[in-house]
This record gives C-alpha cells, sequence and structure tokens, in this order.
C-alpha cells in the first residue's frame, strides 16, 4: 500500500497556528475575571485619589504646600519625593503611584505563576504541549497575553485619571509606566517559574524580589545622596518617569525593555528543561517528611507555612519602618502650620498626633490582613480546582471538617500576623525615638479584628456560592471598604456612603476606647456568613478550575 503523501507546509503552518490562537485564547480565558477586577478596582483607586485631591486642594495656595511634604524623610520613604503635586495627576501619581504598583505587581506574580507553574502542577500543560507547539512558543505566547492583562490595566487607570481630572497626556504616561511595572514583575516571576519546580517556591521568589525592590526605593528616598538608588529598582522607575511634568524617557524605556529582556530570558531557560521539571531539581534522595500528614487540617497548614512566613516577613519589616517614622511624623506636623490644618479638616486630634498616626497605621494592617484571609480562603479554592480536594474526600473526611480547617487556619494565622504587626511597630516607634506605649500600638492593630473576621465569612461565603469569584470578590469588598473609610471621610461623603464600610465603624483607636458593640456585630455577621458559605459548600458539586 503507498504511503500518503506528506500534508504541504502550509498545511502544517495553518495547523500551528490555530493551535497558538486557541492556547492564546485558554490563557485569556484562565485571567480575564482577575485582569477585569483588577483594572476595574485600580481605576477606582486612581479616579478617587483625584477628586479626593480636588476637594481637599482647591486653591492653587493650598497645593503649593503640598511641596513641603518633601522635607520629611518619613513621607519621602513611604511615598516617594512629590513631583508636580501641586497638578491633580502629579498628586495622584506621587500619593497613590507606589500603591498601584504594588498591586498590580502582586497580581502579576501570583497570575503568572498560576499560569505557567500551576499548569504545569496540574498536568494540564502536557495536553496543550501534545498539540503540534512548542514549550517555548507556548510560554511566549502566555507572557504576551499577561502583558495585553497589564496594558488593559494601565489604560483603565490612564482613563480613569483622565476623566477624573488630569492631564490626559500625563495620564497616558503614568498608565504606561504601572502597565510596565507589572508586566516587570510578570518577567520576574516568568524566569522563577523555570528555575523553581514549585509554584509556592517561583511566586515565594518573585514576590520576595517585589519587596526587596520596594525596601531599595526606601533607601533611595530616605534621603538626596541616596536618590541614584532609584534607578536599581522598578519602583524607583516609576517614581522617577515624572509622567506629568518633564517625564523622563530613560525611566519609561526601563520599565519597557525590562519586561521584553526577562520573557526573552524565560523562554531560553524554558527550552534547557523538561515539562514538569526545574533548573534547580530537588533531591529525589532525601528522606520522607511525614509530618502534619494526619489530616486535612495538617496539612493545609504544612502546605501554607511558606508563604505564611512571607506575610510575617514582609508585614514585620513594613510595621517597623512605618513605627520608625512615627516621631518624624509628629516633628513634621507640629513644624508646618498648613500640614495642621489639612489633618484638623480630615478630624486629626492635634493635640495626639503620634496615637492618630498609629490608628491610621491600624487601619492599613487591618487591611492586609482581609487580604491574607482572602488569600488564605482562596488556597482552598485552589486546592479543589486542581482536583486534590476529589482525593480527600473520597477518605473519612466531612466537607464541613476540611473547609472549617481552611478557615480556623485562616483566622489563626491572622491572628498571628496581627500581633507580629503590632509587636513591630511599637518596635520600630520607640527605637524611632516616639513617645509610644505598647498598648496603643497593640489597640491600633487588634482593633480591626473584627473587620478581619467579617471579610473572612464574606470570602468563605464567596466560596461556597461562586468559587471562581472567592479572591477577586472578597479582596475586592476589602479595598473598597478601606478607600470608603479613607478618603470618604476626607471628601465629607454622605453617612449613608460611609457607613457602607466595616472599617467606618471601628473606634479610632488609640485616640479613642474600643468599642465592643460594634466589633462584636461584625464578629457575629462573619460568623453567620462563614456559616452559610460552609452550608453551601457542603450542596454544592466539586468543581475544577
Amino acid at each position: 500500500m503507498a504511503k500518503a503523501a506528506p500534508a504541504p507546509p502550509a498545511v502544517h503552518r495553518a495547523r500551528r497556528h490555530r493551535t497558538e490562537a486557541a492556547t492564546a485564547r485558554l490563557a485569556a480565558r484562565l485571567i480575564r475575571r482577575g485582569t477585569l477586577v483588577l483594572a476595574l478596582s485600580t481605576a477606582a483607586y486612581a479616579a478617587v485619589e483625584v477628586l479626593a485631591y480636588l476637594a481637599a486642594y482647591p486653591d492653587a495656595a493650598s497645593r503649593r504646600s503640598i511641596g513641603t511634604l518633601q522635607d520629611s524623610p518619613a513621607v519621602r520613604m513611604l511615598q516617594g519625593v512629590p513631583h508636580a503635586v501641586e497638578t491633580p495627576g502629579g498628586f495622584a501619581a506621587w500619593d497613590a503611584g507606589w500603591v498601584l504598583a504594588a498591586i498590580t505587581g502582586i497580581w502579576a506574580v501570583l497570575t503568572t505563576g498560576r499560569l505557567l507553574r500551576g499548569e504545569e502542577e496540574t498536568g494540564r500543560a502536557e495536553s496543550v504541549l501534545a498539540a503540534p507547539v512548542r514549550a517555548g512558543r507556548v510560554l511566549l505566547l502566555h507572557l504576551l497575553v499577561l502583558g495585553a492583562a497589564t496594558a488593559v490595566t494601565g489604560a483603565a487607570i490612564a482613563a480613569a485619571l483622565a476623566l477624573s481630572g488630569a492631564a490626559a497626556g500625563g495620564s497616558a504616561l503614568f498608565g504606561l509606566g504601572v502597565a510596565g511595572f507589572a508586566a516587570t514583575f510578570a518577567g520576574v516571576c516568568a524566569v522563577t517559574a523555570q528555575v523553581f519546580g514549585v509554584r509556592r517556591r517561583a511566586t515565594g521568589v518573585a514576590t520576595a524580589v517585589l519587596g526587596a525592590s520596594f525596601l531599595v526605593r526606601m533607601a533611595a528616598n530616605s534621603s538626596e545622596s541616596r536618590g541614584r538608588l532609584r534607578w536599581l529598582t522598578p519602583f524607583g522607575w516609576l517614581d522617577e518617569l515624572h509622567a506629568y511634568r518633564d517625564p523622563r524617557w530613560a525611566a519609561l524605556l526601563l520599565l519597557l525593555a525590562a519586561p521584553v529582556l526577562l520573557g526573552a530570558v524565560a523562554v531560553g531557560l524554558r527550552g534547557m528543561r523538561d515539562t514538569g521539571g526545574a533548573l534547580i531539581a530537588d533531591s529525589d534522595s532525601r528522606r520522607a517528611r511525614l509530618g502534619l500528614l494526619g489530616g486535612p487540617v495538617a496539612f493545609a497548614w504544612r502546605g501554607a507555612r511558606g508563604m505564611l512566613i512571607g506575610w510575617l516577613t514582609g508585614i514585620a519589616s513594613y510595621a517597623l519602618v512605618t513605627g520608625s517614622l512615627a516621631r518624624a511624623v509628629t516633628d513634621f506636623v507640629a513644624e508646618r502650620p498648613s500640614y495642621r490644618e489639612m489633618l484638623q479638616r480630615l478630624g486629626w486630634d492635634l493635640q495626639r498626633v503620634t496615637e492618630g498616626y498609629l490608628g491610621t497605621m491600624g487601619l492599613l494592617f487591618g487591611l492586609l490582613l482581609s487580604l491574607h484571609v482572602c488569600w488564605r480562603i482562596g488556597a482552598a479554592r485552589a486546592e479543589e480546582a486542581a482536583g486534590r480536594l476529589e482525593s480527600t474526600l473520597t477518605r473519612p473526611v466531612s466537607r464541613r471538617r476540611w473547609l472549617g480547617g481552611h478557615l480556623l487556619l485562616a483566622l489563626a494565622a491572622s491572628l498571628l500576623l496581627a500581633v507580629v504587626a503590632a509587636s513591630a511597630l511599637w518596635a520600630g516607634a520607640v527605637a524611632g525615638g516616639a513617645d509610644v506605649e505598647a498598648a496603643d500600638a497593640f489597640g491600633s492593630v487588634l482593633n480591626t479584628l473584627p473587620v478581619v473576621v467579617l471579610l473572612t465569612g464574606l470570602a468563605v461565603l464567596v466560596y461556597g456560592l461562586r468559587p471562581g469569584l472567592t479572591v477577586g470578590l472578597s479582596a475586592g469588598v476589602a479595598v473598597a471598604a478601606y478607600l470608603v473609610e479613607t478618603i470618604g471621610t476626607a471628601l465629607d461623603w454622605p453617612a449613608g456612603v460611609l457607613d457602607l464600610s466595616p472599617f467606618h465603624h471601628l473606634a479610632a483607636v488609640p485616640v479613642e476606647p474600643f468599642a465592643p458593640v460594634p466589633a462584636a456585630v461584625m464578629a457575629g455577621l462573619g460568623v453567620l456568613a462563614a456559616s452559610a458559605g460552609v452550608a453551601a459548600f457542603e450542596r454544592r458539586d466539586v468543581v475544577g478550575d
């Protein structure tokens, strides 16, 4: 029998193109929901920043006074050196730029780890590579999809800034810079995903690089003599962009070139390893570690230890730095009559500036703790999506016990994080020369735990009803609640709107005494929501990604 004639090259190319298009569509489908949540939330944050600025600084005189903030080392280290802050866009880029960068950067790291290493861990990558497409090509397609997602987010931020009153050209440049920043850390995680064979290790190392970049930026902004260090960190590149006046194109070039170079390195490294393998492979002769394998709760704790250590390290470091700045903030306010007037309009007690600063930091740590529990419940969702939950439930383990274990671990870890944050905040304040009592530092952080319990219940409820929205929806609510409280108060938003934020119902500890009634109500609502979420989880099917 005569052999069939081989297909012509044009047919092979057409098949390859169809496979590549399908691969890109699959990647886009996997991250589209998270991209939408990220774009909308960051755009809303940027718009609120501009609106808050226009309300708080209505005239030229009040706007010129903002420039004096560069005299405070505390302000410079946290937010950067003010540039063009007498314009709405310049203020938003200075005040919110580092926050937007951190949010988009963390999202890029986690999403890249999920799209690259996560697909290999679940075995789905092998199905894709069974088609006529090379592994390096698949990685390149994934990186292009991630780049498009960061571009969408940057465009949303730029549009929100321009529509709120910032200059259109500067807004477009700033949005492009944020997109480049996020793409840079997507590239960092793409490289670590080739080096390490476990998803959590790849994302952990990439997140550590992001944290180290922020610390370098803080050191660079602490004094003019260290200013050149900004060129060593992507955070510094975004600071040096100066989108709203005299833009520095070298900074933009770095933000756009870094992801391209990192992506090229990742593609090159991908060709040096097998699917499922890594450049740094774990030894296959290591002694078995059977500890914490006696039950689902112990196993969940074992799997979460590495990421928890990362959270502990990051929060403790940030608390130490912010605590050490308490004395500098107090002295700065005492020397600046215009700044005292602004704080008075925001409701601060000028006789207790240090305590007010601790209370403000306490709200921020409350947000971080809330985001942690959203991530922790999201880890339960990831276990289900990866198919491991089905194997667990074949054993004498009930759904209630399994999800309840994850819930208790989330709350216990959050309490540990709160204690560590409060201890580091107090230690930093004392080391910085501030007259701060330990009770005030602990009160400011622990005061937010009822909100953490409430948002934990919300995350469990969302997981029980719509598991695909577990992290995105619950984290979005946490961020929105924080913004309503911190910005809505400054803008004199209606009481009905402010009451939507659970943070608004907390007492301003340590300036005010702890309010037990609203705390008990929020904790109770959190318990009810968690119970409803567990009940919903028991009734629904186990679903994949």
